[in-house]
C-alpha cells in the first residue's frame, strides 16, 4: 500500500512523505512546481491515462512519483530521485536513483491523494495556501472532483 503525507511549511516549501508499508521517504517540495495540483490530477486521471508522473521539485533536484495501472483495481508505483531538474531539462530522464517502489490499489491511491488535499484545505484554506505557495493556487477543482 502507498501512504502519502504532505505538509506546508514556511512560504514556498512543503514536506511530503511517501511510504510503501515497509519504508518511507521524506521529500522537500519547492513552490517552483505545482506539485499539489499535479498530485490531484494524477488521482483523477489515472484510470484513463494508465500512467502518470508527479514531480516534487526541490532546489536542486527532484523526486518523481510514477504510477502505472497494472489491472482493473491495482497500480504499481516508483519514487525516483534526480540530482537535478529533469522537468527543466537540466538532467536526462534516465539519470535517477530508485528510492521506493510498491503496489497498491487504485482506491487506496485516490483516497491518499484526496486526504492530502482535504487536510491542506481544512488547515489553511485557499487564501493562506496561495500566500504560502506563492506561484500557485490551491487545486480547488481537483479537490471537488475527488470528493
Amino acid at each position: 500500500m502507498i501512504s502519502i503525507d504532505y505538509e506546508l511549511e514556511d512560504a514556498g516549501w512543503a514536506v511530503a512523505k511517501i511510504g510503501n508499508g515497509l519504508s518511507e521517504r521524506t521529500i522537500i517540495v519547492s513552490y517552483l512546481h505545482d506539485t499539489l495540483k499535479q498530485l490531484g490530477e494524477s488521482a483523477i486521471y489515472i484510470k484513463e491515462a494508465k500512467a502518470k508522473r508527479v514531480v516534487f521539485m526541490d532546489e536542486p533536484g527532484e523526486h518523481h512519483l510514477l504510477i502505472s495501472v497494472v489491472s482493473e483495481h491495482e497500480l504499481e508505483f516508483e519514487l525516483r530521485w534526480f540530482d537535478d531538474w529533469t522537468d527543466w531539462n537540466a538532467i536526462e530522464d534516465e539519470n535517477f536513483e530508485l528510492v521506493l517502489s510498491g503496489k497498491t490499489t487504485i482506491v487506496n491511491y485516490v483516497n491518499e491523494v484526496r486526504n492530502v488535499l482535504l487536510n491542506i484545505w481544512s488547515e489553511f484554506g485557499p487564501e493562506t495556501y496561495k500566500k504560502k505557495w506563492v506561484n500557485h493556487e490551491f487545486p480547488v477543482n481537483e479537490l471537488e472532483t475527488l470528493k
